[in-house]
Order: C-alpha cells, then sequence, then structure tokens
C-alpha cells in the first residue's frame, strides 16, 4: 500500500521519500527512495530507550532530506509503530491512515478478563490509545473506522476524514498476467497471511460442506510462531477430513495476482479487517467475491447487488450458501462501480485535504508530543 501511494505521487510529480523502521524488505522497491531506521527495529533493550533512539534517527533522516532546502508538505503514516515514532520526533503535518479496528484490538487485549481485572485492563489500553492518537490528523481508512474512533473509542483528533485505500489497476492486471503454475481445474481461492484471524478453518469447513467440484487454494505465509501452529493446526483438520488432494498451500507467494485472477471465486473468511485489499484487488481482477460481513470493510466495498455475499462472522452456513449462490450466477463487475479505489482518486484525495486544512491553518503546528 505505501509503495501505491509512492508511485503514484511520484507520477504526479512530487518528492516521495519512504522511511521505514525495519530494514525488511519483501517486494521490489527499484528506483525509490527508502530509508531505514534499523536492521531490526531494537537500538536498546530498554523500551523508552529504544523508542526515543528510534524516534531521533526518525528526525535526522528527515531532516538530511529537507537539507536541500525543501521541507516535506505532509507525511502519511502507515504503521503502528510510525504513529508512535512520528509523534515522539514531533513531525509536523502527519496524516496517520488508521488502517485496524480498535474495538477488535482491545477486545483481544481484554481476552477473558472480567470485572475489575476487565475494567483496569481497558482503561490502561484506551488511555495508551488516546494518548498516541489524540490531537492527531486521522484518515480513516473506512467509514465504519471513523465512526469507530470518534463515537465507541471516543477520541478528539485535531482532524479526522475518509479516504479508502489506493490500488494500481493497470498494474495488478499486468502482475496477473505473469507466469505462475496455477491449478489447471477450477478452484477456489483466499490469499491472506495464515492466522486465526483469517480464519481459514471457517473456510475450509464451508468450501466442504458446499459440496462443490473446485479445489481449494489457500494462498499465504506464515510470520511468527503462532500462525505456525496454526498452519498445522489447518493441515492436520485437512488430512482428518480425507482432503488432503484438494487443498493446496501454497505458502508465501511474492505475486499472488495470477493465483487471484484465474480462480473461479475469492472466498474472504476473516473475523477482522481493516479494509481488506485482498477484497478489492480480486475485484478488480474480475474474479467474483464472497466474504464474512466483519468489520470493518467488506460491506463498504461489496455495496448494491454484491451485498448479497455477505455472510455472518464465524457461521459456516451462511459462507456455504454465498460460494454456492456466487458459483452459480455473479454480478457484472465493472471500473465504474470500483473507481472509488483508483489509486489517482485516493493520492487527490489526500493532498486536497492537505490544502483545506493548510487553509485553516490546522496542518502547520508539530504534534504534541
Amino acid at each position: 500500500m505505501a509503495l501505491n501511494f509512492a508511485d503514484k505521487f511520484a507520477e504526479l510529480g512530487h518528492d516521495v521519500h519512504i522511511i521505514i523502521a525495519r530494514n525488511e524488505i519483501e517486494h521490489d522497491v527499484a528506483g525509490r527512495h527508502i530509508y531505514a531506521l534499523s536492521e531490526d527495529g531494537i537500538l536498546s533493550r530498554s523500551r523508552p530507550i529504544n523508542k526515543l533512539l528510534l524516534a531521533r534517527r526518525l528526525r535526522n533522516i528527515v531532516s538530511s532530506i529537507e537539507a536541500d532546502g525543501k521541507p516535506f508538505d505532509f507525511f502519511i503514516s502507515n504503521a503502528e509503530e510510525m504513529d508512535r515514532l512520528s509523534g515522539i520526533a514531533r513531525l509536523p503535518n502527519v496524516f496517520i491512515r488508521y488502517r485496524n479496528s480498535m474495538l477488535h484490538f482491545l477486545a483481544s487485549k481484554l481476552g477473558s478478563k472480567t470485572g475489575l481485572k476487565r475494567a483496569v485492563r481497558l482503561f490502561r489500553w484506551t488511555r495508551k490509545f488516546r494518548r498516541i492518537y489524540d490531537s492527531r490528523h486521522i484518515v480513516a481508512i473506512t467509514e465504519a473506522m471513523k465512526r469507530e474512533l470518534l463515537e465507541d473509542v471516543g477520541l478528539r483528533p485535531a482532524s479526522i476524514t475518509v479516504i479508502y485505500n489506493p490500488f494500481d489497476f493497470e498494474g495488478l492486471r499486468r502482475r496477473s498476467e505473469e507466469p505462475t503454475p496455477v491449478p489447471d481445474e477450477p478452484y477456489i481461492v483466499y490469499s491472506a497471511r495464515i492466522s486465526s484471524r483469517k480464519n481459514q478453518e471457517l473456510l475450509i469447513y464451508a468450501w466442504l460442506e458446499a459440496c462443490v467440484p473446485h479445489k481449494l487454494v489457500l494462498v499465504g505465509g506464515t510470520t511468527d510462531e503462532k500462525e505456525e501452529a496454526y498452519l498445522r493446526h489447518l493441515k492436520a483438520i485437512v488430512k482428518k477430513l480425507g482432503v488432503e488432494d484438494r487443498v493446496i498451500f501454497t505458502g508465501f507467494q511474492k505475486n499472488p495476482y495470477p493465483w487471484v485472477k484465474n480462480a473461479a471465486l475469492f472466498a474472504m473468511s476473516s473475523e477482522s479487517e481493516g479494509l481488506p485489499t485482498v477484497l478489492i484487488e480480486a475485484l478488480i481482477l474480475g474474479t467474483p467475491v464472497v466474504s464474512t460481513d466483519c468489520p470493518t470493510g467488506p460491506s463498504e466495498i461489496l455495496i448494491g447487488k454484491f451485498a448479497q455475499f455477505l455472510s455472518p462472522v464465524g457461521e459456516i452456513s451462511g459462507l456455504t450458501a454465498n460460494i454456492r449462490a456466487a458459483l452459480r450466477e455473479y454480478p457484472p463487475i465493472d471500473d465504474e462501480f470500483l473507481a472509488r479505489f483508483r489509486n489517482d482518486y485516493a493520492v487527490q484525495r489526500y493532498l486536497e485535504h492537505f490544502d483545506e486544512l493548510a487553509a485553516k491553518g490546522r496542518m502547520a503546528d508539530r504534534q504534541p508530543k
């Protein structure tokens, strides 16, 4: 997503620089200005000191780039770590692209706690959240997130608006044509990190219950031991059900788009999302989509005649019914329906939003951290 932003801003003639906390790069970044604050995000074993050191490096990198006499107009923060560090570094004109459901995050932190313990933990996490995000300029990636932040969390931002994520339609379609050994027979695909939040287990059972001839392809890798354990759990289920020859685990794919484009159906089973990139990408590639109606995003993507393909979170039968229905008949997918997700539209909205706030004098002060 950061590269989508960078490429479109650069195409419009802007000087673009990407700063990352760790020197971990999985994509082709040739021709782009990339700066890493550290190799692994650790400059000190003390967490408070580590944050200060990373923030100082961030500030120094920005100063070195601005040494040519051209200050940055604005910054877009794309990750929680940079949300914090940009505040500590007191960078001016930072738009925080708010990406994930705060309510789902709080629920994960509260766990099964009840009574006083639950109340104390809720207070601590909410206070921490507000300390980072109050009085900041927030760009929520869905309307549902904006409502959640203002009404449920009680955030008091300096400004808040909604701008959907930017997508390079032509670039996605070009990459989807690259030679890839996808199955010759019809298949259903889900491309996502292997994790309990993505709930591939639900999809396996819904696909099996649908009794369709299509294979099931799960595209995605793991990032930690917890996800590795979940992957082993999924493979054990597949073995127990006796469908090892019909379920394909591809692992991480640098280019998942041929897998998505050539599928008969894209099925998403997540328990929560931000604005699920994979749903939009599948639609851009012309692949029919079904999804759980999880918070947040799917109900803002699958609107109108596509809303019928949303099913309740965690419900096997609803997803099963939609898989069958979508394979029977699916509405035509056209670019007019998807225009709100084009990268030129999203980038132009950022430029307009900055101009509006600058005209009101609301983007001049450094963040109070």
